[in-house]
Parts: structure tokens; C-alpha cells; sequence
């Protein structure tokens, strides 16, 4: 027996107890906003509030508050690593979106333009204010774990939804009416090419797609590495959530469901490789035989001419000509309204309200919650921690991706699922691994 098995059987003990713990911390919080943001219908919101009265971005806001409130408190008594790329990136981003808002201050913009623009600030800061919760209240593995676990089963019946909508063509979320509540519109299920398109609780496929794709990966490091807990339990969100992804009639799902493949099957034990690769290829098979036309719809989605794909393209001037107009700071965060030109991609949308620093800061911060779990993977040995990095980097390379196929900072899921991964990533390559715990033998 050596002393480094002794203490990671210790480290799990002390996992086990503080996860039963019941003083409410930010794993709590985040846990409530995971709830709001993929159980309420995300068109649900309280009416005189607009875009920022969903239930999920009340508590957003608030969590930005207690964030700031438990920063004065806890000024100069917390260690943290000496940069924090995670949270220096979310800062100069909330600086960049808050030049912009001064920018479009100054700015002769239609009187419904300047008031989206006070809603757009609203949002970003509470948007960064779930980062920051999750980035610096999870202090502990225990607690990091616990909340990707909720993150995989909430995942789960999040796609499962979405299943039962494809197999029946209802949206079956119009039945259910919350007081205090008003939806924006009725909830209804698109097709393509003769397949139901399904939504579960999210407002279009591609918010839907960014759900399943970003939590996926995680649910399949918890699979393979979190091996004390139930082949069931582990197994169940990988199957729902890899099955909704290739039934999702969606283009940027499949991709970015066969990249999170790709790039984690790397860091997969040998023989559980060979296992999910023959799953894969079985599954594949399965689709093509219970769902009549199916591997088809998917090979035209990628071989013909798509009307959605020329949409965007023929977009693109219209867009560079607002972004000539203002292209150092913009226009303001969220002020460039569909009623001007539908921009399916976020970083041509950013470029035009936000301009190159808000660009540049946004694609630097997702860099760094992309690259830090996958360079500090290696502080930890003990599984599931471990394979954890390469999950959390999985999951920013797939919401990095659907970023360039739609407006993701429109919908509420996907830009809400996008900055809790991303302080998730931060959270991640704060904690102190066990790597460096001694491995001499002792009698």
C-alpha cells in the first residue's frame, strides 16, 4: 500500500461527506439556476421585465450581487491563484460590453435601440455573474463534482423531453402554465424534411443543440471515470443526451456531437475506447433501421444546398456595413434587432454591437476556459477529476463552435449553459490537486 493510495482514499471520504453537506454555497445557487434555466420554458419570462425577466435571469442578476457582496466581505482572506485567466478574460469582456453601452450613450440610435441597450448590460452582467459564482463559490472537488453530476441528470431530462417531442410532434410544454409567467409565443415544433425538429424547453433547435452538446461531454467523462456510481446512473444521461443529438435534425449538433467524440476519445482507457467506438457504430446502425429516412435527411444536410446556409452568407454585407459604422466598440450589446437583419452568427453579431475589443475579448475569454481544464488536468491523478479537464474543454470547443452558426446571445439556455461552463472551466484550475501527494511506499 502506498502513502498517495492512502490519501486519495481519504480525499474520497472527505468528497463523500462534503457532499451530503446542507449549507447553502454556490454550488447550491448554480444548482437552482441550472433548474430555472432548463425546466421553465426558456420563452417564459415575467411580461414587464422583457428580455431579462426569465426566472433564470433574476437569479443571475441576484447572483452577481451576492458575488460582489461576499467579495467585500472576503477581501484579502481567500487564496487564489496568482491569475486567474478565467476571471481577468469575464472582466475585460464585461468592460468591453460597458465601453460599448457608453459608446451607444453617445450615439444618435432610435429611441427602442437605446432601451435594448440598457436591457443588453442587464443581461451581460448576469451572464458574468454566474461565471463569477461558479468560477470563485466552488472551492472544493466535492462540490464541483456534485454540481456537474446535477448538470448530467438535469441534462438528461432535458433531452428525454426533446425525444418524446420528436416521437410524437407535440411540444407537450404549452400544457403547463406558470403564475406570474407570460410566454412570447405559443410553443410549437418545427420540421425538416419530414422530421420533427424538437425544442424540449429551449425557444429554437440551435438553442436546443447548444444544451446537449455542451453537457454531453460531461456526462461522458462521469461515465467512463466516476466508476463507484451505477453503470445506470452513469450511462443513463450519455444514452439520452448522444440520442437526442443525432435525432435533433440539426446540422451544428451532429457536428459538434461528433468533435466532443473525437476529442475525448484520447483520454479513454483502451478497452472502454473500443467499447464506444462499436457503440457508436451499432447505434448508427440502429438509427438507420428504427427511423425510416433518417440517415438520408442527414447526409443532405450536409450535401445540399441549404436555404439556411445561403441565409447567412447573404447576410454577411449587410452586417460588415453596420459593423463599419461603429468597429472599435459598437453599438451596444443586443441593439442590433432582427428587425435590421437575422445574423446567425454570434461573432459577426458581437463584431456589430460590441465591436473589435468586445470580438476580441470574447474570443479570448472563451479561449481560456477552453485551455485551462485541459492544462490543469494534470494536477490531478484520481479519477474522475481527472478526465474532467478534457470534458470541460470538450464542452467550450462544442459551444465555441454552434457560437458561428446562430445568435446564442439571444437565447437564454444556450448563452446561460455557455458562461456556467465556463466558470465551471475557471473553478476547475483553481482547485488544488492531488497530484503532488507522495507516493513512497510505506509497509
Amino acid at each position: 500500500m502506498s502513502i498517495h493510495a492512502t490519501a486519495t482514499s481519504i480525499r474520497l471520504s472527505r468528497l463523500h461527506s462534503e457532499m451530503v453537506q446542507v449549507r447553502p454555497d454556490a454550488t447550491t445557487v448554480l444548482t437552482a439556476y441550472a433548474v430555472l434555466l432548463y425546466v421553465v420554458p426558456s420563452d417564459r419570462r415575467i411580461a414587464p421585465l422583457g428580455g431579462a425577466g426569465s426566472l433564470a435571469s433574476l437569479l443571475a442578476t441576484a447572483a452577481l450581487l451576492w458575488w460582489g457582496w461576499h467579495q467585500i466581505n472576503t477581501a484579502g482572506t481567500v487564496s487564489r491563484p496568482r491569475v486567474q485567466w478565467v476571471r481577468v478574460m469575464a472582466f475585460a469582456f464585461f468592460g468591453a460590453c460597458l465601453a460599448s453601452y457608453a459608446a451607444a450613450s453617445l450615439s444618435p440610435l432610435p429611441a427602442a435601440d437605446a432601451s435594448v441597450a440598457d436591457l443588453g448590460l442587464v443581461r451581460v452582467g448576469a451572464l458574468v455573474g454566474i461565471l463569477l459564482v461558479a468560477n470563485d463559490g466552488i472551492d472544493t472537488e466535492a462540490r464541483l463534482l456534485l454540481l456537474v453530476r446535477r448538470l448530467c441528470l438535469l441534462g438528461a431530462l432535458y433531452a428525454g423531453l426533446g425525444l418524446v417531442q420528436f416521437f410524437t410532434g407535440l411540444s407537450l410544454i404549452d400544457a403547463f402554465q406558470i403564475p406570474g409567467l407570460s410566454a412570447s409565443a405559443d410553443a410549437v415544433v418545427g420540421a425538416r424534411n419530414g422530421f420533427v425538429r424538437p425544442v424540449s424547453t429551449a425557444m429554437h433547435p440551435l438553442e436546443y443543440s447548444v444544451v446537449l452538446t455542451m453537457i454531453l461531454p460531461l456526462a461522458l467523462a462521469l461515465a467512463v471515470h466516476d466508476t463507484h456510481r451505477s453503470p445506470l446512473r452513469r450511462w443513463t444521461p450519455v444514452l439520452s443526451l448522444t440520442v437526442a443529438s443525432a435525432l435533433s435534425v440539426t446540422r451544428s449538433a451532429l457536428l459538434a456531437t461528433v468533435v466532443v467524440f473525437l476529442v475525448l476519445l484520447p483520454s479513454w482507457p483502451g478497452a472502454m475506447r473500443k467499447i464506444l467506438i462499436a457503440s457508436a457504430g451499432l447505434g448508427s446502425v440502429a438509427v438507420y433501421l428504427t427511423v425510416p429516412g433518417m440517415a438520408s435527411t442527414i447526409v443532405a444536410m450536409f450535401t445540399e444546398e441549404d436555404p439556411s446556409i445561403t441565409s447567412r452568407t447573404d447576410s454577411y454585407d449587410t452586417a460588415l456595413s453596420f459593423f463599419a459604422i461603429n468597429p472599435v466598440f459598437g453599438r451596444g450589446f443586443g441593439t442590433f434587432l432582427p428587425a435590421y437583419r437575422i445574423v446567425d452568427n454570434q461573432y459577426l453579431l458581437s463584431a456589430i454591437e460590441i465591436g473589435t475589443v468586445g470580438l476580441v475579448t470574447l474570443l479570448a475569454l472563451v479561449t481560456a476556459a477552453m485551455a485551462l481544464p485541459l492544462r490543469r488536468r494534470q494536477q490531478w491523478q484520481a479519477q474522475p477529476l481527472r478526465g474532467l479537464g478534457p470534458a470541460l474543454f470538450a464542452s467550450m470547443l462544442a459551444g465555441g463552435m454552434v457560437l458561428a452558426f446562430f445568435d446564442a446571445f439571444a437565447f437564454t439556455q444556450a448563452c446561460g449553459t455557455l458562461f456556467m461552463v465556463m466558470g465551471l472551466c475557471g473553478a476547475y484550475g483553481n482547485l488544488r490537486g492531488d497530484a503532488f501527494a507522495p507516493s513512497v511506499k510505506i509497509p
